[in-house]
Parts: C-alpha cells; structure tokens; sequence
C-alpha cells in the first residue's frame, strides 16, 4: 500500500531542477524525471516546477492508500485527472514521476525485474561522441554517436565508447578543431557534418565500433527544406534522401535517427526500403505514442523506434508503446534526455523491454550513473550477453 508521497526539486544537467517524486510502501523508492531540448510536436507537455506541485497534492490525496502493485490503475487515474491527450493539465513530467515512483515501489526497487524477471539480454550502448543541432555545436545534424557492436560485455562497450571519446577529444584538440562540449558532454568543434562523419568515422574503425548519427531533422527543416548551414546545402525530402542514403553508404552508417520532418511518413519508408543492415529510428516520429507508432508500422516507415517515457507520460503507456513496436519486429531503443539528472532506472527499463540499443550519453555523473547501473544488472543477471542486431 502507498503510505505516502513527496514532491521533490532535484539538480539537473543544465543546472536547473527536475521533478522528483518519492513513494513511500515498505520504504521509500524516489524517482526523477529528465526533459528534452530538441521536442516532437506530439509529446507529452512539461510544466514549470512550481505549477506541477500545485497539481501535485490534490492526486497526492487520491494515490496515498492505494495498492502500488496495481500501477496500471494508478497510470489510469493519472490520465483521468488530467483529461487531456498530452498531459498539459497536470504536467507529463509530474504524471511520469509519480508513475514511475509507484512502479518502482512495485517493483521493490528492482524496476527491470518486473518488467521482465527473465531477462537476460543487454542494449549496447549509443555513445554521443559529438554534437550540434539544438544541443549545441557547429553543424546542423544533433548527433554524432558510435556502436560498440563488437563488445562481447556490457564493461567492454562502455569502455569502448569512452576510449573513442577520448581518442576523438585529443585530435580535435591537436588540431585547433575543439571549442569544448555541450550539455551532454558530447564534444563541439568548429567541423562541418561531414568533416566530422570523417574523423569519427576512422576513429570509430580503430576500435571496432560503428558509427550512428541522430539528424533530428524537424530542428533544421523550414519551408519545406532541409537547411544544412555549415554544407551550404538546402534539400528537398527526395534531396534528403539521396543525401541520407549516401551517408550511409559512404560511412556504413550502422543507425540513423529522425532523417526526416516528423510528420513524413513516407520518405522514411523509402529510405528504410533502400538501405541495409542500418536501424532507421524513429524519434520525433513516434514520440512514444501507440497510435503515431501503429502508423509508422503500417507505413513501414523505420525498422526502429525511440522509447522515452516521458515523451508518453505514464510507464504503462512507454510498456504499451514498447511491446507494440517490439511484435512488429523493430528494434527498440531506451533513451536518456538531453537534461538529465543522476537517477538511473531508464537502464532498468531498457533492459526489462529487452532493447537493442540505449542512448545514454559517455561521460558526466548524469550519464555515468546509467552507464553503471547497467553493469551492476549486467552482473546481477544469469548468463548475460549483448543484444542481436544485425
């Protein structure tokens, strides 16, 4: 039974606070909630912190006394006191806090074993070695990420992604190319994309790794055109095709996130159909949304969906939206947010929903955190082992 529940203020990654909710059963289990800089039109709407705890306390008094075990009634009185299909009533970051804190009390902390008690396979993780776009940095695509897909242990691809950092850190450095890092730690020099694709890429090959790149092309698209400024290059959808596809043949691109506008459908469809042995994800596409999700499926839009539970609101919708996309055969991809705080359970979740990939940034006590507690279930599992891609 849920005895109690707190509304708490927590440091995040860009120096601000973040909503934390503690729940109180046989002990307390606190959970907080990250938000995003770059946003689909279609998530779950944030609130200020001091309107949400005022929405706070009138569901305060409708959870306390109720059964934590039944969450998924909980997730329903949440969407019921805010009637809305987004949230904007009473605060996606309020409605996710209180959500999550419920499930783990459920789960007696142990968030990934009861979403799959049996789970034995891991997500490698997608390490964000340079950025730009909304995260700042120079060039227009938002990140510039690697794949450790030869690591056989959790261990070894986390160390991978840092040693690749690393190594990318010092030439950037050598050659005056460095102007420092943004706020998730990924690198910002004054490169264009492509001269950035070029260094990552044959550093990348010295480890074994792969290279991925999240274009979060809804930041750059205007009139109809994508707006590459450093390229000098504006491209229409087919035009962004063309290029999206010779990116991914010149640098064997392993994962492409968000290529196009997210309300386009259909060019990801054409691009997904083109290429091979490349995840095509969707981020600001689907927003963790059943119905936007149901769509891309039927369209055959990507091969791969983005899951952040706070793009939906409530951990039974992010389940929901997860185990859609996973019997439809795509890969699934937990995400962290661009402002973060040290709370880990997204490495829970992504491992309870048995995701290929993770998106957790490499470096800072934000990311680190995630990055750690995905070895900690990594050794707590039977027989563990890296996720199947390709």
């Amino acid at each position: 039974m849920i005895k109690d529940l707190r509304f708490l203020k927590v440091p995040n990654s860009k120096g601000g606070e973040s909503v934390a909710i503690r729940a109180m059963t046989d002990k307390y289990y606190m959970v907080s909630v990250p938000s995003g800089t770059s946003k689909s039109g279609s998530e779950a709407v944030d609130l200020q912190l001091d309107v949400v705890e005022n929405r706070f306390f009138p569901l305060k008094d409708k959870i306390i006394g109720l059964d934590e075990n039944n969450f998924e009634q909980i997730d329903g009185l949440l969407e019921q006191a805010d009637g809305t299909n987004n949230f904007r009533k009473i605060g996606g970051n309020l409605s996710l806090g209180i959500s999550m804190a419920v499930f783990k009390a459920a789960a007696k902390g142990e968030i990934w074993r009861l979403i799959n008690s049996f789970a034995t396979t891991f997500p490698f993780p997608l390490g964000n070695v340079i950025g730009g776009g909304a995260h700042g940095g120079n060039t227009s695509i938002q990140e510039f990420l690697t794949v450790p897909i030869k690591a056989k242990t959790m261990e070894e691809a986390v160390s991978t992604n840092k040693e690749i950092r690393e190594t990318v850190k010092q030439q950037m450095e050598a050659r005056g190319w460095l102007t420092g890092e943004n706020a998730e730690k990924a690198l910002t020099t004054s490169l264009d994309d492509i001269k950035t694709l070029d260094i990552l890429s044959s550093a990348a090959k010295n480890y074994g790794a792969a290279v991925g790149v999240d274009m979060a092309a809804s930041q750059f698209y205007f009139d109809g055109r994508y707006s590459y400024d450093c390229l000098n290059k504006s491209l229409n959808p087919a035009q962004q095709q063309e290029f999206v596809e010779n990116l991914v043949k010149t640098y064997d691109l392993f994962y492409v996130e968000d290529p196009f506008f997210e309300k386009d459908f259909d060019h990801p469809a054409k691009l997904t159909a083109n290429v091979k042995k490349c995840v095509i994800a969707g981020d600001d596409l689907y927003a963790t949304n059943k119905a936007l999700i149901a769509k891309g499926i039927e369209k055959k839009s990507t091969n791969g969906v983005i899951i952040k539970p706070n793009q939906c609101g409530t951990m039974t919708a992010s389940l929901d939206a997860a185990m859609l996309a996973k019997k439809a055969g795509f890969y699934l991809i937990a995400s962290h947010r661009s402002i973060e705080t040290t709370d880990n359970w997204i490495s829970d979740f992504a491992v309870g929903i048995g995701a290929h990939l993770i998106k957790t940034g490499i470096i800072g006590k934000e990311r680190e955190a995630k990055l750690k507690r995905l070895v900690e279930i990594w050794n707590a599992t039977d027989k563990p082992r890296m996720a199947k891609l390709f």
